[in-house]
């Protein structure tokens, strides 16, 4: 019996030189408020939210090539897609920070200045509850109190992770993850690149200033 096929990983290099090369259909599968902010040039949007396998676009001759912030939504998506039957499905591991991170460009919507509201920081990485809500509770009419239910666990913790206050530990997404069939730790590294991120805003210039990277000093 052939074996099942499984979503490709790609680099952003890799992807940057099959874009260039007008070879593949790159698709965003982050929320339309995410593409609005930054996104690559010549993606396709088609949020993971509302993402149905049945009616995904194709190009003859292309490769399929789906990216998300960090790539673990891409993953997701491709997934159900080769469950669908497509075949030939690459996601980019580290999604458009990876992107960014490798000096790639992105367009940029430039909101016009509210002088009476403060500047407020851009996040690209969603919080659990964000994804837990917008990607999965929503689309599959599945109440905070049913799914804590169905997982075994209270519905304050629930409510908790969705109102952003509470965040996701290895138990509990474990508990997620065999429920929704994703992958062990996808909720946790959710939970993982939205902390550092905002780490980063937070605190990031006061760490680079206070420390000197050991290999500088030697």
């Amino acid at each position: 019996m052939a074996s099942k096929p499984s979503v490709q990983p790609a680099d952003a290099k890799q992807v940057k030189e099959w874009l260039d090369r007008n070879e593949i259909l790159l698709v965003d599968v982050r929320e339309t408020s995410e593409y609005e902010v930054e996104h690559i040039a010549g993606a396709l949007l088609l949020p993971l939210s509302s993402f149905d396998p049945e009616v995904f676009p194709s190009l003859p001759g292309k490769k399929v090539v789906l990216h998300c912030a960090v790539g673990k939504r891409s993953e997701a998506a491709g997934k159900m897609l080769i469950n669908e039957g497509h075949t030939d499905v690459i996601h980019m591991t580290g999604g458009l920070e990876s992107w960014k991170a490798a000096g790639y460009a992105t367009e940029v919507q430039l909101l016009p200045p509210d002088e009476a509201a403060p500047e407020k920081p851009v996040f690209l990485c969603p919080s659990p509850g964000e994804v837990l809500r917008n990607e999965y509770l929503e689309p599959l009419g599945i109440s905070p109190m049913e799914l804590a239910q169905r997982i075994g666990v209270l519905q304050g913790r629930i409510d908790d992770v969705l109102a952003g206050k509470s965040s996701v530990g290895v138990e509990l997404s474990l508990r997620l993850a065999r429920y929704f069939s994703t992958a062990a730790d996808f909720w946790v590294h959710l939970q993982l690149e939205h902390d550092l991120e905002r780490a980063r805003h937070s605190m990031g210039e006061q760490i680079r200033q206070q420390i000197t990277p050991r290999t500088s000093s030697l």
